[in-house]
Parts: C-alpha cells; sequence; structure tokens
C-alpha cells in the first residue's frame, strides 16, 4: 500500500498539474481576445505581442489562483502527512465551487463606482479572476472524474490522460471567443459604421501566432529557469540550514526573482545609456551652430552647442527667418524671433540651468517682446515645430521661446524624470515672474505655456494641489497642452470634483477644435488653460490602472465617442495590454501629413495656438500659416535625410 502510494505521488509530479491546464483553458480564451479591434490600427508584429503578452500573463494569474485553490484545498484534507488522490481532487473542486461563488460574489458586492480607490478596483478583479480559475479548475477535475469512469486503468495519469482534453477544451473556447468577438464587431460596424475599419489593418494571424509564440516561449523559459533556481537554492539551503523546507525554497524564489530584477535592472540601464549618447550625436544637417545672435547655441550665446543635444540642435537651427515670415503672413515688418534652448548637459543642476536661460533671456531681449513662452519639452527634449513656428508667424517674429530640457529619453523611459522636470518648470517659471515683476506692467510680454506628452505632464504637474489658482499666481495668462499622459494628476484635478483653487470656467480638455467652436461666446472668451486629447490617443487614456479597472472612456457603446469602438469590452489585463500597443501606434506620424489622430494634433493646432494665445491672425493667413507648416515640415524631413556626413552646414528655412 505504501509503495502504490509512493508510485501514484511520483506519477502526479511527472505529470502536468491541474492548474496548468486551468491556465490553458483560460488563457485560450485570452489568445481570442487579443485579436480584438482596439483603438489603433496594429500591425502583424504587434498582434503577435499583445497576443503573446495576453496569453503569458492570463496563463501565469490563472495557474497561480489555481495553485492557491488546491493549496487550501491539500490542507484541508490532509491526514497523517499523506493525501489520498481521489479525496483530494474531491476536495479541489469543492474549493472551486467556493471560489466560483466568492469570486461571483465580490463582483456584485463590490460593483464600480465613480472614484472608487484601487484597493476597491482590485479586489472587484481578483474575484472576476478568483471566478474565472475556480471555473476553468472545476472543468479539468470534473474531466477527470469523467475519464476516470470511462477508463479505469490507473497505470495512466489523470493529468496527464485530461491534458489532451484541456487542449481541445481551450480551442473550443478560443473559437467561441473569437467568433463573440467578430460578431461583435459587425454588428457595431453595420450599425453606425464606427470605430476601425478593415481596410486599416494589417495582420496576418497565422504570423501573428509565430510572434505570440516567440513571447510566449521566452517568458516561458524565464519562468522555468526562476522556477528551476529558485528550487535548487531551496534545496541547497534546507541541507545546509535547519529549518522549515518551505520557508527556504520560498527563500529560493525570492532569490531568483531578485536575481532577474538585478539583471532586467541592468539590461535597462544599458538601454539608457544607448538611448542617451544617441540623442547627443552631432547630426550632419545640424553640424554647425546657428548664426543669428537670437537664438541659444550661437557664438553669442552662453549655450555650449555641444551640450544641447539632438532635439536641442534641432530647435534653435530651424527658428524660422524674417523672410520667411513676411512671405507667408504678406508684410515687411517681421522681426527675428528668439528660442532660448538650455540641454540638460548645459549647466550641472536644476538651479543653474534656470539661472544660464535667464541669462540668455537677458541678452537675447526676451523680455522686451510681445509673448514669452515657456515651453516643458518632451522627455528627448523634443519641442513641437508647427506650434513654435505658429506662435513666431502670429506674432511676425515678436516673440520668444524658452525651453529646459529635463532628460535624454524618450518619454515612456524618461518617467522617472518627471519630478525633474516639473521641478525646474517651476523654477523657471517663479525666475522669469521675478524678472517680468521688475518692469513695468505695460512693458511685459505675455507668458504663455505650451507642453506636449510628458512635456504638458511635467509643466501640469508643476501646479499639482494648487489648481488653475496656481497658474494665475505664477503669472501665467494662458496654456495649452496636447496628448497630455493619464498620469496627469493635475489633470485629473482640475477636471474632477469642484475645488475652491480651480476655475472651471477657465479650464476645459477637448478633442478637436469644433468642441471650441461649440461653446457660447461667453465660454468660449472665458477659457485660459486648454488641454487637447484626442479620443483614441493611447498616451492619454493608458495607465496600470487598466489592468484591474475599468476606465471611463470603456463606459456603455452609445455614449462613447466615435474614435472609440463600441465593441470594445474591459477585461483585466488584456484591455492594458491593448491600450499599451495603441499608445506606441497612436505616435506615427507623416511628415507634412496633418491628421487629428491619436498622438498627432497637428491638423488643428494654429486654430488652437490663435484661439487659446488669443493672437490676431485672419482665416487667410491662417491657412497660409498652415500651408507653410506642411511645406516647412517636409523640406525638413528631406534635408535631415539628403545632407551627407562631409557636406558644409545647411540652413533649413522654408521653402515656399
Amino acid at each position: 500500500m505504501l509503495q502504490a502510494s509512493k508510485e501514484s505521488r511520483a506519477r502526479n509530479q511527472r505529470s502536468v498539474s491541474r492548474s496548468t491546464q486551468a491556465g490553458i483553458l483560460i488563457g485560450a480564451a485570452a489568445a481570442a481576445k487579443s485579436f480584438e479591434r482596439t483603438l489603433m490600427p496594429r500591425k502583424t508584429r504587434d498582434q503577435g505581442v499583445v497576443t503573446g503578452l495576453s496569453v503569458s500573463l492570463t496563463y501565469v494569474a490563472t495557474a497561480a489562483i489555481q495553485d492557491l485553490i488546491e493549496s487550501f484545498a491539500t490542507f484541508m484534507v490532509k491526514r497523517d502527512g499523506e493525501s489520498e488522490e481521489g479525496a483530494l481532487r474531491r476536495a479541489s473542486m469543492l474549493a472551486d465551487l467556493c471560489a466560483v461563488a466568492a469570486g461571483v460574489t465580490m463582483n456584485r458586492k463590490l460593483a464600480q463606482q465613480p472614484g472608487e480607490s484601487m484597493g476597491r478596483a482590485g479586489m472587484r478583479s481578483g474575484g472576476y479572476m478568483l471566478a474565472f480559475a475556480g471555473l476553468a479548475g472545476f472543468s479539468v477535475g470534473f474531466l477527470q472524474d469523467v475519464l476516470d469512469i470511462l477508463d479505469p486503468n490507473s497505470d495512466r495519469s489523470n493529468s496527464n490522460r485530461t491534458l489532451g482534453v484541456a487542449l481541445l477544451g481551450g480551442s473550443l473556447m478560443a473559437l467561441v471567443a473569437d467568433y463573440r468577438r467578430r460578431r461583435s464587431e459587425r454588428i457595431a460596424r453595420e450599425g453606425d459604421g464606427q470605430g476601425v475599419g478593415s481596410k486599416d489593418w494589417d495582420v496576418q494571424a497565422w504570423k501573428s501566432l509565430v510572434t505570440s509564440g516567440a513571447v510566449t516561449g521566452a517568458l516561458g523559459a524565464i519562468a522555468i529557469g526562476e522556477r528551476s533556481f529558485g528550487a535548487l537554492s531551496g534545496k541547497a539551503l534546507e541541507r545546509g540550514l535547519s529549518g522549515n523546507a518551505r520557508v527556504w525554497q520560498l527563500a529560493g524564489h525570492l532569490g531568483a526573482i531578485g536575481a532577474l530584477g538585478a539583471i532586467g535592472y541592468a539590461g535597462l540601464d544599458r538601454v539608457y545609456q544607448d538611448v542617451e549618447a544617441g540623442t547627443g550625436r552631432i547630426e550632419p544637417a545640424f553640424n554647425e551652430p546657428p548664426e543669428s545672435p537670437n537664438v541659444s547655441g550661437s557664438p553669442e550665446s552662453a549655450v555650449d552647442w555641444a551640450t544641447m543635444g539632438r532635439e536641442g540642435r534641432r530647435h534653435v537651427v530651424c527658428a524660422l527667418t524674417v523672410d520667411a515670415i513676411n512671405e507667408v503672413m504678406g508684410t515687411e515688418h517681421a522681426t527675428s524671433p528668439i528660442r532660448i534652448f538650455v540641454g540638460l548637459e548645459s549647466a550641472p543642476t536644476e538651479l543653474d540651468r534656470v539661472a544660464l536661460a535667464i541669462e540668455e533671456m537677458k541678452r537675447t531681449g526676451a523680455f522686451e517682446r510681445k509673448l514669452l513662452v515657456a515651453v516643458s519639452p518632451t522627455g528627448t527634449g523634443y519641442v513641437n515645430y508647427a506650434a513654435i513656428e505658429c506662435c513666431e508667424y502670429f506674432t511676425l517674429g515678436n516673440c520668444a521661446t524658452v525651453t529646459l530640457q529635463y532628460s535624454k529619453r524618450p518619454s515612456p523611459l524618461s518617467m522617472d524624470r518627471v519630478w525633474e522636470g516639473r521641478k525646474q518648470f517651476r523654477m523657471l517659471l517663479a525666475s522669469i515672474r521675478r524678472e517680468l515683476y521688475k518692469r513695468h506692467p505695460d512693458n511685459r510680454p505675455r507668458l504663455v505655456v505650451f507642453g506636449e506628452s510628458l512635456g504638458a505632464h511635467t509643466s501640469q504637474d508643476a501646479f499639482l494641489n494648487e489648481g488653475t489658482q496656481g497658474l494665475e499666481d505664477a503669472g501665467v495668462e494662458r496654456a495649452l497642452w496636447i496628448g497630455t499622459p493619464h498620469l496627469s494628476k493635475w489633470k485629473s484635478q482640475v477636471l474632477g470634483a469642484p475645488r475652491a483653487d480651480v476655475n472651471r470656467s477657465s479650464v476645459i480638455d477637448v478633442d478637436n477644435f469644433g468642441q471650441i467652436e461649440q461653446l457660447a461666446p461667453s465660454a468660449r472668451g472665458d477659457l485660459r488653460y486648454v488641454m487637447i486629447t484626442h479620443h483614441n490617443d493611447g498616451v492619454g487614456l493608458f495607465g496600470a490602472d487598466l489592468v484591474i479597472q475599468k476606465p471611463a472612456w470603456l463606459n456603455e457603446p452609445e455614449l462613447r465617442p466615435p474614435a472609440v469602438p463600441k465593441w470594445m469590452r474591459w477585461t483585466p489585463i488584456i484591455t492594458a495590454v491593448h491600450t499599451a500597443i495603441d499608445m506606441k501606434n497612436a505616435m506615427n506620424v507623416v511628415p507634412g501629413e496633418f491628421v487629428a489622430n491619436g498622438h498627432d494634433y497637428r491638423a488643428d493646432l494654429a486654430r488652437f495656438i490663435r484661439e487659446v494665445y488669443s493672437l490676431p491672425c485672419s482665416d487667410d493667413d491662417l491657412t497660409r500659416v498652415e500651408q507653410a507648416l506642411r511645406r516647412y515640415e517636409v523640406e525638413r524631413e528631406r534635408l535631415r535625410e539628403d545632407v551627407g556626413p562631409d557636406q558644409a552646414k545647411v540652413t533649413l528655412a522654408p521653402t515656399l
């Protein structure tokens, strides 16, 4: 009897666990769900990544929950240090049913509420996953019992025998989920034509599945490596030290996770170094300092040309010329605009960079101009060309822009630099305000703010917990932000519940300029601080909360804006993966092709600049400016591509 028990345990250790089979069932459904069409079109490679991550993460979550359920069942039926196999399976099935009931109850009792805490959302989503894991585990146990009745051959491993059935069940679940997905998309498209059309998608399913297999395989290899390393470490500790074996096994797993974390951190740090080194290289088209004394990096400037970074050099070299402004605006009275840019390496500290910027502003006469634009750039230091050129055209060059770099990495890799950006921007505005107060009110420029993407985040959160009153106290007359990230806390504060420090009539968040035109004249005139966030811009929608909480933009289908597909349904984990890829694809822009879509805000940016900053410009002039913006952008991109490393310095100016 004892020998038979040992053989049974050995056979079970070699077999595929119920938690693995439960993960297969739910993971298969996740694979079908991952093909759902969302905010932005995806390519085949993107779809492969989405499918691989969705399946892997869903599988891991389901298997882990099922492991916990089985551990509880094992504890309940344990007798004399041994567990009888049949009793364990029946106890596990009972525990699975209890898990389903508990999960459903949690979902109902913790229904989503406006402004709820992440803790409540996490418990509700945990209940959602608990119910599905329990249902999958019960299905596996039920199949094992059925097969025992049909084929009582004890020499076969029950779980291995049901693995094929689990795979078949997973395939059926995937087919059902895929049918429901396709049906929902077809009904929604036929109903009102909204959402993403099929012609916008370029996904080959078989290639996507190959890519997803590679992603899943890589993640699986990492998981197997962690489990093996943890088990070996635990056994080594158990042999060398006294104490509970399970404690040492847990310590081994924690050590393995720590080692993987250290390797990941080292790899990410290397990526950061390579990216930052790339942004510091001088490009052939920007290989010499500009000649205009009105920009940073020139021979007269205190800012070293070599320290300005790639985006800083592009920014100052591309300043509009007097001739370009005159020709577009049909005048002969333009002046040379001022562009100040201080790179992250231009000075060692925030205080030094701010002082250098003020010195540059005094040198160029920025405080004597009509309009002063304080810009917080994106992660790399990029400043939106179209926005700045609009200011220069509309003011006939009688404006100055000042920008301080706070990172040298793309925005998704610069989240750890947000604190630096908002602190530095607040210091810059404070220093500008002190300089303005030294001048007579009639001789002060109008101070406005511009920020895009992570630059919008840093410039907004510089006034965190101060509402719109903080901007007014800082002397900021008007502000325009495009593509504000979901993580901006200032945005949620001013658009949320009423606050004493927020003037709701002066702040608004819109998708397009048509929403501004629909406002009453009095409401339109009260606006001072405007945010533009496209309804399908993943940058403005993605956040970690998507993993456990249904977002407001996935409310009832009939209440959604046209850019959000009506067939989309929130699912834990998968919706977060979808939106992360949508965020990446939202940034795909074509030079010269201005569209109001995703993270591209160029199409109506000129109209927003004229409106928000209250700059005089006729409709005819506005049309010519928009045409010039497109031509200049195409010319700028062509020069960057065509200029060879041995060619002399070029002057970037519009081809008019």
